[in-house]
This record gives C-alpha cells, sequence and structure tokens, in this order.
C-alpha cells in the first residue's frame, strides 16, 4: 500500500523531535559521545568567535563611544563653539577692513590740496538720505563747529554740496544730485562757463553752457567751480567730468551731461569749508 506524502512528512518530523529529545537526555546525563561532540564543535569554532571578536571591538568600542549621550552632548558644544569662533573671526575681517577705509577716507579729506589755505571742519556723516526722493545726508558737527548755512561740502574726490541746515552739533547737507542745486563750473583748459544742476540719484549733472551747439568738447573734460565774483562756491574745487553732450534747449547753446567726482550713495566723511563768498 502506498505511503501518502502528508503521512511521509509526519513520520520525518516524529523522528526528528525523537533524536531531539533524545540528545537532551543524554547531554543531561553527561554521555560521553554527546559531551565529546560538543567539545569538538567548540575547539574547532571557538577561534573563529575569538577573531570574530576580536576583529569587531574596536568597531564596537568605537560605536559605543560616539553615540553615548554624553559623547554627543559634548561634541554638539564643541561644534558650535567652533562656529562662534569662526563667525567672530569673519566678523573682525569685516571690521578691520572697514576700519582700513574709514582711516583712507578720512587722510585724504584732511588733505585737500585743491583746498590752498581755506580752513575747514571735518565730521562723519551720521544720517544717509532719508528716501529716494531725498537728496541731503547729516553730518555730526555744527555751529558750535564755526559751520553756517550756505558752506561748500567737499571730500578727497571734490564737490559734494552745500550746507543748507544747521543746529547747534549737527548740520544737514544737501547734495549736488538734488535737481534744485546750482553751482557755477568752468571747464578745464578752455575757460568756458556754465551752470551745473542736479538731476536726481545716480544721474549725471547738467550744464548748461554759453557754448554753440557746434563746439566740440571731448568726453573725460574736467569741471571745477568757476570762483567768479560772489560765486557761492570759492575757486577750482573739483566737480566732475564730461560724459557727452547735447545741444540745449531751443538749439541756441550746447549742454553738458556730466559724472560727478563724488559718489554721493557712499559718504563717511565730509570736510566743510569754513567759507564765505565775498559781500
Amino acid at each position: 500500500m502506498a505511503v501518502s506524502s502528508t503521512q511521509g512528512s509526519r513520520g520525518r518530523l516524529a523522528v526528528l523531535v525523537l533524536i531531539a529529545v533524545t540528545a537532551l537526555v543524554l547531554d543531561q546525563r553527561n554521555v560521553g559521545l554527546i559531551n565529546r561532540a560538543r567539545d569538538v564543535a567548540t575547539t574547532a569554532f571557538g577561534p573563529l568567535d575569538d577573531a570574530a571578536e576580536v576583529v569587531g571591538a574596536p568597531v564596537t568600542d568605537a560605536w559605543n563611544g560616539w553615540t553615548g549621550n554624553d559623547n554627543i552632548d559634548e561634541l554638539t558644544a564643541e561644534n558650535q563653539k567652533l562656529k562662534q569662533q569662526l563667525a567672530s573671526v569673519r566678523a573682525d575681517k569685516v571690521r578691520n577692513t572697514d576700519a582700513v577705509k574709514q582711516l583712507e577716507e578720512l587722510t585724504k579729506t584732511l588733505h585737500l590740496p585743491w583746498t590752498g589755505s581755506l580752513p575747514k571742519v571735518t565730521a562723519q556723516v551720521i544720517s544717509g538720505p532719508r528716501s529716494n526722493f531725498s537728496h541731503a545726508v547729516e553730518i555730526n558737527r555744527g555751529r558750535d563747529a564755526g559751520i553756517t548755512v550756505g558752506m561748500p561740502a567737499v571730500t578727497a574726490g571734490g564737490l559734494v554740496g552745500k550746507v543748507s541746515q544747521v543746529s547747534k552739533g549737527r548740520s544737514t547737507i544737501e547734495l549736488i544730485t538734488d535737481p534744485a542745486f546750482r553751482v557755477g563750473v568752468r571747464m578745464a583748459g578752455t575757460g568756458a562757463l556754465g551752470t551745473a544742476r542736479g538731476q536726481g540719484t545716480s544721474q549725471p549733472l547738467v550744464v548748461d553752457t554759453s557754448l554753440t551747439p557746434e563746439a566740440k568738447v571731448k568726453p573725460g573734460t574736467a569741471l571745477v567751480t568757476s570762483g567768479v565774483d560772489r560765486s557761492a562756491y570759492p575757486n577750482a574745487i573739483p566737480v566732475g567730468k564730461v560724459r557727452t553732450s547735447r545741444g540745449g534747449a531751443g538749439g541756441m547753446s550746447l549742454d553738458l551731461l556730466v559724472d560727478p567726482l563724488v559718489d554721493v550713495d557712499d559718504l563717511t566723511y565730509i570736510s566743510i569749508l569754513l567759507w564765505k563768498p565775498p559781500a
């Protein structure tokens, strides 16, 4: 009679269970055969276990060391400390760079070759234009330093504007970019005269001249204050350089577009010339 596959599986399972039970009983009774088999297995595989333990120990110890809560907190604190030190170094570099720049600007402003013997007061800009429609800055010197309304304001580069308001310790400077600003100028080399006026922030000055439209004025030609009789500004303060020219209103004269020599959007120190036009 044929034996089914199910019956065969059950038979094999019964045999395995019997063998396992027998081994347990013999092991409990300290049967020599079982002990010798176990000793042989231990002897054979023991070195492999020991080697694995030796090789793995440093990795395990390192992992346990790096992942310990105390070490994580310590590393986190050290990382934060290093970040703060790096930020401090970067900030010091910025401050030092700014200090060097300010010193250079101050030195140049204190030694203006074209002011001659004119007395002056040097001040720091403490407030820039308050809006896009403002063309004035504030400095930290005022009436106590001898400053009065109308005095010219300059830097090492040239004309910045003029004093428009004064208090005891502060002054407001109207910049040359202000559309209301006017200054008489003279072209270096030819001596031709004109009047420069502002057109707003980042815009060139416009100089109305008495030159005919056919006159040729080279780009780069320098302009200085004219210093004519009763002028509001002393003679020969640098103002700007010609960018280009165009026909004036009515086509009867020549207008010049002039780039100011001073970047009035980047002022740190300003000197006020203690000068008043002759009465």
